[in-house]
């Protein structure tokens, strides 16, 4: 069983020992590599490894890696913004943790990878867990943030496209976003319902309604349109 923070409470003393826990689960998910079971052409099942969690962070951050839609033109998006983010984030965090430990990230020999800057970076929890139990809380929940965050940008959350729809606060219907399986830039809807968050986005100005509001939105032009066509018949 995987423990979380969330999972332990938050209105009692949180048990050094589970937080222990939730911070060695989170470190494994951003550092170790992960198994996952490939279906071959001929139908067999494979076992293979996939680099981790951060690894996956850090190449995302690489030119023609970008996941989002967005209607700026070139020949291949950018790296992607919110890992580039991501990564920013997370290495500053270990530069300000590990020269608190007397770890020196810049000096004369090599400089160790993000996933091994935050595994030398875990390696103090049974420290802080018996003499600092507090900023292992702390560890562990930005511990735990930064795999959901990871996750949310190597695997976002899937969208359904809204076709002929205008996005009432840029007036575009459509967006250029890039293609893995084609090699090319692709004409898509710029309006899509994101179905974690529940809600309408824009693509090409990022604007976003919740589901309630793009409903009542919608009656409204469909009000008007109906108005327009009534008065060009008059």
């Amino acid at each position: 069983m995987t423990h979380t923070l969330d999972s332990l409470g938050t209105e009692q003393a949180i048990d050094p020992v589970m937080t222990r826990l939730a911070f060695d689960a989170a470190i494994d998910q951003l550092t170790q590599p992960a198994q996952v079971t490939v279906t071959r052409d001929d139908g067999t099942l494979e076992n293979a490894a996939t680099p981790c969690l951060l690894d996956q962070l850090v190449q995302a951050t690489e030119p023609g890696t970008e996941r989002s839609g967005t209607s700026a033109p070139g020949s291949r998006p950018p790296a992607s913004l919110n890992a580039l983010e991501l990564v920013a984030q997370i290495s500053q965090a270990m530069r300000t943790a590990l020269a608190a430990l007397g770890r020196d990230l810049f000096g004369t020999s090599r400089r160790e990878r993000l996933a091994g800057q935050v595994r030398v970076w875990a390696s103090y929890a049974e420290q802080w867990q018996f003499d600092d139990p507090d900023y292992l809380v702390f560890a562990a929940r930005e511990a735990e943030r930064w795999v959901a965050a990871g996750r949310a940008v190597l695997d976002p959350p899937p969208r359904f496209r809204l076709r002929g729809h205008a996005c009432p606060t840029c007036g575009h219907t459509t967006v250029l976003v890039w293609s893995e399986i084609d090699d090319e830039w692709v004409r898509q809807p710029a309006l899509g319902i994101n179905t974690e968050r529940v809600d309408v986005v824009c693509a090409a100005c990022e604007t976003r309604w919740s589901a309630d509001t793009w409903e009542r939105l919608g009656q409204v032009l469909r009000a008007q349109q109906r108005e327009t066509l009534a008065l060009d018949c008059e």
